[in-house]
Protein backbone atom coordinates (compact mmCIF):
# COMPACT_ATOMS: atom_id res chain seq x y z
CA UNK A 1 0.00 0.00 0.00
CA UNK A 2 1.48 3.35 -1.01
CA UNK A 3 2.21 6.08 1.52
CA UNK A 4 -0.25 8.42 -0.21
CA UNK A 5 -3.05 5.84 0.05
CA UNK A 6 -2.33 5.26 3.76
CA UNK A 7 -2.50 9.00 4.41
CA UNK A 8 -5.76 9.25 2.49
CA UNK A 9 -7.33 6.38 4.45
CA UNK A 10 -6.21 7.92 7.75
CA UNK A 11 -7.60 11.30 6.72
CA UNK A 12 -11.00 9.79 5.87
CA UNK A 13 -11.00 7.91 9.19
CA UNK A 14 -10.25 11.13 11.11
CA UNK A 15 -13.06 12.95 9.27
CA UNK A 16 -15.54 10.21 10.15
CA UNK A 17 -14.49 10.14 13.80
CA UNK A 18 -14.63 13.90 14.11
CA UNK A 19 -18.00 14.04 12.38
CA UNK A 20 -19.47 11.40 14.66
CA UNK A 21 -17.95 12.77 17.87
CA UNK A 22 -18.97 16.36 17.17
CA UNK A 23 -22.65 15.42 17.35
CA UNK A 24 -22.56 16.40 21.00
CA UNK A 25 -22.62 19.96 19.71
CA UNK A 26 -25.56 19.28 17.44
CA UNK A 27 -28.47 19.23 19.88
CA UNK A 28 -28.60 15.53 20.68
CA UNK A 29 -30.72 14.70 23.74
CA UNK A 30 -29.18 13.06 26.82
CA UNK A 31 -29.24 9.26 26.96
CA UNK A 32 -30.86 7.75 30.07
CA UNK A 33 -28.55 5.83 32.38
CA UNK A 34 -28.30 2.06 32.14
CA UNK A 35 -28.89 1.83 28.39
CA UNK A 36 -27.22 -1.23 26.87
CA UNK A 37 -27.41 -2.74 23.41
CA UNK A 38 -30.08 -5.12 24.70
CA UNK A 39 -32.15 -2.35 26.28
CA UNK A 40 -31.83 -0.37 23.03
CA UNK A 41 -32.88 -3.33 20.88
CA UNK A 42 -29.55 -3.23 19.05
CA UNK A 43 -27.99 -6.43 20.41
CA UNK A 44 -27.27 -9.44 18.21
CA UNK A 45 -27.67 -7.59 14.90
CA UNK A 46 -25.07 -9.87 13.28
CA UNK A 47 -27.10 -12.91 14.38
CA UNK A 48 -30.26 -11.28 13.02
CA UNK A 49 -28.58 -10.83 9.66
CA UNK A 50 -27.52 -14.47 9.54
CA UNK A 51 -31.01 -15.66 10.50
CA UNK A 52 -32.62 -13.36 7.94
CA UNK A 53 -30.42 -14.79 5.20
CA UNK A 54 -31.22 -18.35 6.25
CA UNK A 55 -34.96 -17.73 6.31
CA UNK A 56 -35.53 -15.39 3.35
CA UNK A 57 -32.84 -16.34 0.83
CA UNK A 58 -34.14 -18.57 -2.00
CA UNK A 59 -36.91 -20.36 -0.06
CA UNK A 60 -37.94 -23.68 -1.58
CA UNK A 61 -41.51 -25.09 -1.37
CA UNK A 62 -40.00 -28.53 -0.75
CA UNK A 63 -38.68 -27.26 2.60
CA UNK A 64 -42.19 -27.47 4.02
CA UNK A 65 -42.30 -31.22 3.28
CA UNK A 66 -39.13 -32.14 5.14
CA UNK A 67 -39.59 -33.82 8.50
CA UNK A 68 -36.00 -33.16 9.58
CA UNK A 69 -34.69 -29.73 10.52
CA UNK A 70 -31.30 -28.91 8.95
CA UNK A 71 -28.38 -27.83 11.09
CA UNK A 72 -28.36 -24.11 11.82
CA UNK A 73 -32.16 -23.78 11.97
CA UNK A 74 -34.36 -23.57 15.03
CA UNK A 75 -37.84 -25.11 14.65
CA UNK A 76 -39.49 -21.65 14.45
CA UNK A 77 -37.05 -20.48 11.77
CA UNK A 78 -37.54 -23.68 9.74
CA UNK A 79 -41.34 -23.32 9.92
CA UNK A 80 -41.08 -19.74 8.66
CA UNK A 81 -38.70 -20.69 5.86
CA UNK A 82 -40.95 -23.60 4.83
CA UNK A 83 -43.97 -21.30 4.84
CA UNK A 84 -42.10 -18.75 2.76
CA UNK A 85 -41.25 -21.47 0.24
CA UNK A 86 -44.91 -22.36 -0.22
CA UNK A 87 -45.92 -18.72 -0.40
CA UNK A 88 -43.26 -17.19 -2.63
CA UNK A 89 -43.42 -20.05 -5.12
CA UNK A 90 -47.19 -19.66 -5.32
CA UNK A 91 -47.59 -23.36 -4.52
CA UNK A 92 -50.01 -22.82 -1.63
CA UNK A 93 -49.82 -19.33 -0.12
CA UNK A 94 -52.64 -19.99 2.33
CA UNK A 95 -50.84 -23.00 3.80
CA UNK A 96 -47.55 -21.11 3.64
CA UNK A 97 -48.83 -18.20 5.72
CA UNK A 98 -50.38 -20.61 8.20
CA UNK A 99 -47.05 -22.40 8.60
CA UNK A 100 -45.23 -19.09 9.06
CA UNK A 101 -47.67 -18.06 11.80
CA UNK A 102 -47.07 -21.37 13.55
CA UNK A 103 -43.35 -20.71 13.54
CA UNK A 104 -43.72 -17.16 14.84
CA UNK A 105 -45.96 -18.32 17.68
CA UNK A 106 -43.06 -20.51 18.81
CA UNK A 107 -40.72 -17.48 18.91
CA UNK A 108 -42.91 -14.37 19.11
CA UNK A 109 -40.08 -12.02 20.11
CA UNK A 110 -38.06 -12.66 16.96
CA UNK A 111 -37.94 -9.47 14.92
CA UNK A 112 -36.55 -11.42 11.98
CA UNK A 113 -39.38 -13.96 11.81
CA UNK A 114 -42.16 -11.44 12.40
CA UNK A 115 -40.66 -9.12 9.81
CA UNK A 116 -40.49 -11.95 7.25
CA UNK A 117 -44.21 -12.59 7.75
CA UNK A 118 -45.17 -8.93 7.38
CA UNK A 119 -43.09 -8.53 4.26
CA UNK A 120 -44.47 -11.58 2.46
CA UNK A 121 -48.05 -10.54 3.31
CA UNK A 122 -47.21 -7.05 2.06
CA UNK A 123 -45.99 -8.47 -1.25
CA UNK A 124 -49.02 -10.73 -1.67
CA UNK A 125 -51.39 -7.84 -1.02
CA UNK A 126 -49.43 -5.58 -3.37
CA UNK A 127 -49.58 -8.23 -6.10
CA UNK A 128 -53.35 -8.42 -5.67
CA UNK A 129 -53.70 -4.63 -5.87
CA UNK A 130 -51.61 -4.50 -9.03
CA UNK A 131 -53.61 -7.33 -10.62
CA UNK A 132 -56.87 -5.54 -9.81
CA UNK A 133 -55.51 -2.37 -11.37
CA UNK A 134 -54.41 -4.12 -14.56
CA UNK A 135 -57.79 -5.77 -14.92
CA UNK A 136 -59.68 -2.53 -14.30
CA UNK A 137 -61.42 -3.64 -11.10
CA UNK A 138 -62.48 -0.66 -9.01
CA UNK A 139 -62.80 -2.47 -5.69
CA UNK A 140 -60.18 -4.65 -4.06
CA UNK A 141 -61.22 -8.17 -3.11
CA UNK A 142 -58.51 -10.03 -1.21
CA UNK A 143 -58.79 -13.81 -0.80
CA UNK A 144 -59.94 -14.77 2.73
CA UNK A 145 -56.45 -15.77 3.89
CA UNK A 146 -55.17 -12.25 3.04
CA UNK A 147 -58.19 -10.11 3.87
CA UNK A 148 -57.29 -9.21 7.47
CA UNK A 149 -53.59 -10.00 7.43
CA UNK A 150 -51.15 -9.27 8.91
CA UNK A 151 -53.11 -7.14 11.39
CA UNK A 152 -55.42 -9.89 12.65
CA UNK A 153 -52.57 -12.28 13.44
CA UNK A 154 -50.37 -9.62 15.03
CA UNK A 155 -53.20 -8.30 17.20
CA UNK A 156 -53.71 -11.82 18.57
CA UNK A 157 -49.96 -12.24 18.99
CA UNK A 158 -49.76 -9.04 21.05
CA UNK A 159 -52.60 -10.23 23.28
CA UNK A 160 -50.81 -13.51 23.92
CA UNK A 161 -47.30 -12.03 24.10
CA UNK A 162 -47.46 -8.28 24.90
CA UNK A 163 -43.75 -7.57 24.50
CA UNK A 164 -41.96 -4.72 22.72
CA UNK A 165 -41.16 -6.83 19.65
CA UNK A 166 -44.74 -7.94 18.96
CA UNK A 167 -46.06 -4.41 19.54
CA UNK A 168 -43.48 -3.03 17.11
CA UNK A 169 -44.59 -5.49 14.43
CA UNK A 170 -48.23 -4.52 14.97
CA UNK A 171 -47.43 -0.81 14.71
CA UNK A 172 -45.47 -1.42 11.50
CA UNK A 173 -48.37 -3.44 10.10
CA UNK A 174 -50.49 -0.28 10.41
CA UNK A 175 -47.77 1.61 8.52
CA UNK A 176 -47.89 -1.12 5.86
CA UNK A 177 -51.56 -0.24 5.45
CA UNK A 178 -50.58 3.39 4.84
CA UNK A 179 -48.10 2.39 2.15
CA UNK A 180 -50.52 0.12 0.31
CA UNK A 181 -53.50 2.46 0.63
CA UNK A 182 -52.13 6.04 0.52
CA UNK A 183 -55.55 7.76 0.41
CA UNK A 184 -55.72 10.25 3.28
CA UNK A 185 -58.86 8.70 4.79
CA UNK A 186 -56.88 5.47 5.32
CA UNK A 187 -53.43 6.92 5.85
CA UNK A 188 -54.31 9.34 8.65
CA UNK A 189 -56.09 6.92 11.02
CA UNK A 190 -53.50 4.21 10.30
CA UNK A 191 -50.72 6.63 11.22
CA UNK A 192 -52.49 7.60 14.43
CA UNK A 193 -53.03 3.95 15.37
CA UNK A 194 -49.37 3.12 14.72
CA UNK A 195 -48.19 6.00 16.90
CA UNK A 196 -50.62 5.01 19.66
CA UNK A 197 -49.04 1.53 19.81
CA UNK A 198 -45.52 2.96 19.66
CA UNK A 199 -46.36 5.44 22.44
CA UNK A 200 -47.45 2.55 24.64
CA UNK A 201 -44.31 0.59 23.81
CA UNK A 202 -42.00 3.53 24.53
CA UNK A 203 -43.76 4.40 27.77
CA UNK A 204 -42.55 1.04 29.09
CA UNK A 205 -39.19 1.04 27.29
CA UNK A 206 -38.22 4.62 26.37
CA UNK A 207 -34.82 3.66 24.94
CA UNK A 208 -36.03 0.99 22.52
CA UNK A 209 -34.49 2.28 19.29
CA UNK A 210 -36.62 0.38 16.72
CA UNK A 211 -39.80 1.87 18.20
CA UNK A 212 -38.23 5.34 18.54
CA UNK A 213 -37.14 5.23 14.92
CA UNK A 214 -40.54 4.00 13.73
CA UNK A 215 -42.35 6.76 15.63
CA UNK A 216 -39.87 9.37 14.46
CA UNK A 217 -40.35 8.37 10.82
CA UNK A 218 -44.10 8.40 11.31
CA UNK A 219 -43.96 12.02 12.44
CA UNK A 220 -41.45 12.86 9.70
CA UNK A 221 -43.68 11.49 6.93
CA UNK A 222 -46.80 13.38 7.96
CA UNK A 223 -47.50 16.12 5.40
CA UNK A 224 -46.25 19.47 6.66
CA UNK A 225 -49.14 21.48 5.27
CA UNK A 226 -52.04 19.25 6.34
CA UNK A 227 -53.73 19.31 9.73
CA UNK A 228 -53.29 15.81 11.13
CA UNK A 229 -55.92 14.30 13.48
CA UNK A 230 -53.65 14.55 16.52
CA UNK A 231 -51.76 17.70 15.46
CA UNK A 232 -52.59 19.53 18.71
CA UNK A 233 -50.88 16.78 20.73
CA UNK A 234 -47.66 16.53 18.71
CA UNK A 235 -44.93 19.20 18.92
CA UNK A 236 -43.40 20.48 15.66
CA UNK A 237 -40.06 18.86 16.52
CA UNK A 238 -41.53 15.43 17.40
CA UNK A 239 -39.55 13.70 14.65
CA UNK A 240 -36.31 15.37 15.77
CA UNK A 241 -36.83 14.29 19.38
CA UNK A 242 -37.26 10.62 18.51
CA UNK A 243 -34.66 10.44 15.76
CA UNK A 244 -32.17 12.46 17.80
CA UNK A 245 -32.52 10.03 20.71
CA UNK A 246 -31.99 7.12 18.28
CA UNK A 247 -28.71 8.65 17.14
CA UNK A 248 -27.63 9.49 20.68
CA UNK A 249 -28.32 5.96 21.94
CA UNK A 250 -26.59 4.37 18.95
CA UNK A 251 -23.59 6.55 19.64
CA UNK A 252 -23.60 5.65 23.35
CA UNK A 253 -23.78 1.87 22.89
CA UNK A 254 -21.70 1.75 19.69
CA UNK A 255 -24.00 -0.69 17.92
CA UNK A 256 -25.04 -0.97 14.31
CA UNK A 257 -23.25 -0.72 11.00
CA UNK A 258 -21.94 2.52 9.56
CA UNK A 259 -24.78 2.29 7.05
CA UNK A 260 -27.37 2.13 9.84
CA UNK A 261 -25.78 5.11 11.60
CA UNK A 262 -25.75 7.07 8.33
CA UNK A 263 -29.39 6.17 7.62
CA UNK A 264 -30.41 7.52 11.01
CA UNK A 265 -28.32 10.66 10.52
CA UNK A 266 -30.04 11.35 7.19
CA UNK A 267 -33.45 10.91 8.82
CA UNK A 268 -32.48 13.25 11.66
CA UNK A 269 -31.39 15.85 9.11
CA UNK A 270 -34.76 15.48 7.40
CA UNK A 271 -36.45 15.98 10.75
CA UNK A 272 -34.62 19.26 11.21
CA UNK A 273 -35.97 20.45 7.84
CA UNK A 274 -39.48 19.80 9.14
CA UNK A 275 -38.57 21.72 12.30
CA UNK A 276 -37.31 24.69 10.24
CA UNK A 277 -33.63 24.33 11.18
CA UNK A 278 -31.93 23.94 7.83
CA UNK A 279 -28.36 24.47 9.02
CA UNK A 280 -28.64 21.58 11.47
CA UNK A 281 -30.25 19.50 8.73
CA UNK A 282 -27.25 19.99 6.46
CA UNK A 283 -24.85 19.24 9.32
CA UNK A 284 -26.48 15.86 9.86
CA UNK A 285 -26.51 15.08 6.15
CA UNK A 286 -22.78 15.85 6.11
CA UNK A 287 -22.24 13.47 9.02
CA UNK A 288 -24.16 10.77 7.15
CA UNK A 289 -22.03 11.31 4.06
CA UNK A 290 -18.83 11.02 6.09
CA UNK A 291 -20.01 7.91 7.94
CA UNK A 292 -20.85 5.66 5.01
CA UNK A 293 -19.44 5.45 1.49
CA UNK A 294 -22.27 3.34 0.05
CA UNK A 295 -23.36 4.72 -3.30
CA UNK A 296 -27.03 5.05 -2.35
CA UNK A 297 -26.23 6.95 0.88
CA UNK A 298 -23.91 9.26 -1.04
CA UNK A 299 -26.55 9.89 -3.71
CA UNK A 300 -29.23 10.46 -1.05
CA UNK A 301 -27.10 13.17 0.53
CA UNK A 302 -26.09 14.75 -2.80
CA UNK A 303 -29.73 15.22 -3.74
CA UNK A 304 -30.37 16.98 -0.45
CA UNK A 305 -27.39 19.27 -0.81
CA UNK A 306 -28.88 20.55 -4.08
CA UNK A 307 -32.04 21.83 -2.42
CA UNK A 308 -32.08 25.63 -1.97
CA UNK A 309 -33.43 26.97 1.33
CA UNK A 310 -36.52 28.48 -0.30
CA UNK A 311 -37.57 25.07 -1.71
CA UNK A 312 -36.10 22.71 0.88
CA UNK A 313 -39.36 21.72 2.59
CA UNK A 314 -41.19 21.07 -0.69
CA UNK A 315 -38.23 19.07 -2.00
CA UNK A 316 -38.14 17.00 1.18
CA UNK A 317 -41.88 16.32 0.99
CA UNK A 318 -41.44 15.11 -2.61
CA UNK A 319 -38.49 12.93 -1.55
CA UNK A 320 -40.51 11.37 1.27
CA UNK A 321 -43.38 10.72 -1.15
CA UNK A 322 -40.97 8.81 -3.38
CA UNK A 323 -39.68 6.80 -0.43
CA UNK A 324 -43.21 5.76 0.57
CA UNK A 325 -43.89 4.78 -3.03
CA UNK A 326 -40.89 2.43 -3.29
CA UNK A 327 -43.03 -0.61 -2.59
CA UNK A 328 -40.52 -3.12 -3.94
CA UNK A 329 -38.47 -2.26 -0.83
CA UNK A 330 -41.00 -1.04 1.74
CA UNK A 331 -39.64 1.35 4.33
CA UNK A 332 -41.10 -0.88 7.08
CA UNK A 333 -38.74 -3.76 6.24
CA UNK A 334 -36.68 -4.07 9.43
CA UNK A 335 -33.84 -5.74 7.55
CA UNK A 336 -32.21 -2.31 7.19
CA UNK A 337 -31.26 -2.62 10.88
CA UNK A 338 -29.03 -5.64 10.44
CA UNK A 339 -27.97 -5.45 6.78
Amino acid sequence: MTRTRVILILAVFVIVVLAWTRVGMLNLPPVPGGVTTDVAGLAKLAEFRQLDELVRRSPDPRDALRSDIPAGFSPPAWFVRGGLGLTVAGADPEAGLRLMREGIQKDPRSLVLGNAYRMVVFQLRLDQLMADKREGRLSVVFPPYLKDQPLAFLEELVKAHPCRETKLQLALAWVDQMLLFPALEIKAPASVEAVKILDETLKAEPSYVPALYARGLNHLHRPARLVWPEADKVPPDAAVRDLGLCVAIGRRVGAGSERLKATMAVALGDGYVKAGRNNLARSWWQIAQNLCGDADIQETVRRRYAWPDEDILDELEAELDRARGALDRPMTDLAFMWN
